[in-house]
């Protein structure tokens, strides 16, 4: 699963529009999210990412796929100045 697929599945889950979402991270209209999430669109941002989770409600956490190698686990949050 990509970022993308990620962002529109946390959408349904929630059961926000784009626009609802555009709202949240202080868009002015639907068109910021929806050209994050265009098939023609390259990769978004990590802090985009992150920003549409945590409107959402989600975290973002980054953990090694073998805990018995390496148990320790990192929290992604935005920036002051990007909230």
């Amino acid at each position: 699963m990509n970022e993308k697929e990620i962002i529109k599945s946390a959408l349904d889950d929630c059961g926000w529009s784009q626009k609802t979402l555009a709202q949240k991270v202080g868009y002015s209209g639907q068109s910021g999210v929806g050209n994050h999430l265009s098939k023609r669109s390259s990769s978004m941002k990590v802090s985009e990412f992150v920003k549409y989770l945590s409107a959402m409600g989600y975290e973002v956490i980054v953990k090694s796929s073998s805990d018995k190698k390496n148990p320790i686990q990192w929290k992604l949050t935005l920036e002051e100045e990007d909230k």
